[in-house]
């Protein structure tokens, strides 16, 4: 019998569990093994991974990573799928995320014993980690005591890498009705006009990251984070890649990423060009992946840096 590869982002045994059935919706918990043989006993501690534009369950390759260090600071890792999963973003929104996102939160205090939460988003996961802080429930909120958001990248920008007819794409999708569909030729997935204005636009729900909004755009987008994590105990991470394939050129990423952060400590301007990334006292603090791409698959050193970053937040949580 020919021979198939193994599992390339790593093998994963936990429950699977559905959290919804109108849409019926499942999920995957992995959990730490007991120490010895007695029944393992249910774990308060959940973090959520969300991954982005395509994605499904083990969507990065430092899930298994990420899963590891999870359980050795006590907590379960949760991966869903949403509507949006796969396909599914091209005729969805980020408010549909945030209520199954909401649902499955709900499904695990109310059943798997769920207490904090964490959350860890790669690319548009990011988007959704954001809107979920401004928009979701607040006692649902209130749980939610550490954030990593991985490649927070701008899809607007992204778009001019890929079609010299996202102008024209554009047009077209303010002319149609929002839940009509964009030609086959827009995009590489299925996408409703609504959903292609949302990511490509400029104001678009999606546009959180963009290099060109200004200090007070950033700030009524970003802002809210430091107001929860004053009130809730919230600390987030915003790691940003050196060599995104999904970051125009001309962008100067450690200025970008400055900004970020700025606007998620409550700063509503620029600041000052030297403002310290990386203080563990603020809500927000940044971290530079010197060598990584999009979705950290170039440099393992870089995965490990991430996710060692992410272990301090949950240290202090």
């Amino acid at each position: 019998m020919k021979s198939h590869p193994h599992s390339p982002y790593g093998v994963f045994t936990g429950q699977l569990f559905q959290y919804s059935t109108n849409p019926s919706l499942i999920a995957f918990e992995s959990s730490p093994r007991p120490a010895s043989t007695a029944p393992p006993q249910p774990n308060c501690n959940k973090c959520i991974l969300l991954g982005g534009l395509g994605d499904g369950p083990i969507p990065t390759p430092y899930t298994k990573l990420l899963e590891e260090k999870c359980h050795s600071m006590g907590w379960s890792l949760v991966q869903p799928i949403l509507s949006s999963s796969y396909l599914g973003f091209g005729n969805g929104s980020l408010s549909r995320d945030t209520d199954e996102i909401m649902r499955l939160m709900e499904y695990l205090v109310c059943h798997h014993s769920a207490e904090r939460f964490a959350m860890v988003g790669h690319s548009t996961g990011c988007q959704n980690s954001i809107h979920l802080l401004k928009y979701g429930r607040k006692d649902l909120v209130s749980m939610v005591k550490a954030v990593a958001l991985q490649a927070p990248v701008s899809d607007r920008e992204s778009i001019t890498l890929s079609s010299d007819d996202h102008m024209a794409n554009i047009l077209h999708a303010r002319s149609l009705h929002g839940d009509e569909m964009m030609p086959r030729s827009a995009f590489w997935a299925p996408i409703t006009a609504s959903r292609y204005l949302s990511l490509f636009d400029v104001d678009g729900d999606d546009d959180f990251f963009s290099s060109d909004l200004t200090g007070e755009e950033l700030h009524d987008r970003l802002g809210h984070v430091d107001e929860i994590g004053r009130k809730t105990g919230l600390h987030l991470l915003v790691a940003y890649s050196k060599n995104d394939e999904y970051v125009p050129e001309n962008i100067n990423k450690d200025v970008l990423l400055r900004r970020l952060v700025s606007a998620m400590n409550g700063l509503d301007h620029d600041g000052d060009e030297n403002a310290n990334v990386h203080d563990e006292g603020a809500v927000a603090r940044g971290l530079m992946l010197e060598k990584s791409d999009h979705n950290l698959s170039s440099d393992d050193g870089d995965r490990d840096v991430f996710v060692e970053a992410f272990e301090k937040l949950l240290m202090i949580v």
